[in-house]
């Protein structure tokens, strides 16, 4: 592949779980976006683009799906899914049944995007009422070999180095790897839209 192909690339990255484990905050605070508590849950989803450098040096735009976590929109999130190169699932450490529900999340992956990258941020470490340790955390992303970040949004813990590490894997599997350009125009030179 030519590096100047390499430039034009787009990596698609849906972060997902359920409602209120800080998704939108995660995003925003990898955007510099200024970080607030009184975000309202997302409606459907959010796509927001930037331009990152690889650590091999090339330059990708990042398009981030932002999905809402409640059941209704699920379908949407499903979408983001099957077009994404990179999936970050969040949960919240502070809520247990966010952690449960990574199993119905994992199989979600596992239905509409089998060759995604993956890694899971346990969001929330800066707050004290924890109810999910970091020992057993470990253990279920090391179980379903995926790599397991603790992030806080509201301390910028972790939030760069995850979205870099999911964006770096992602390009090296799917432009690397495979030589696949993820920007590939169809007939007529339209770009695929999503």
């Amino acid at each position: 592949m030519k590096e100047n192909n390499i430039k034009r690339d787009v990596l698609k990255i849906a972060v997902i779980g359920n409602s209120s484990v800080g998704k939108t905050t995660l995003r925003n605070t990898y955007l510099n976006i200024e970080f607030t508590e009184e975000l309202l849950s997302t409606v459907g989803y959010n796509k927001e683009e930037t331009k990152i450098t690889l650590e091999d040096g090339n330059s990708i735009k990042l398009v981030i799906w932002d999905t809402a976590g409640q059941e209704r929109f699920q379908s949407m999130a499903v979408s983001a899914l099957k077009s994404s190169q990179g999936i970050i699932l969040v949960f919240d450490l502070t809520n247990r049944k966010s952690f449960e529900d990574l199993d119905n999340w994992l199989q979600k992956v596992n239905d509409n995007s089998d060759k995604a990258c993956l890694i899971i941020f346990g969001n929330k470490s800066d707050l004290e009422d924890r109810q999910v340790t970091k020992e057993e955390a470990e253990k279920y992303a090391k179980d379903h070999n995926i790599p397991y970040l603790e992030t806080s949004a509201k301390l910028n813990k972790n939030i760069t180095e995850g979205f870099n590490k999911i964006a770096n894997a992602a390009y090296k599997k799917f432009v690397i790897e495979r030589g696949i350009s993820l920007s590939k125009k169809k007939k007529g030179g339209k770009k695929k839209c999503c």
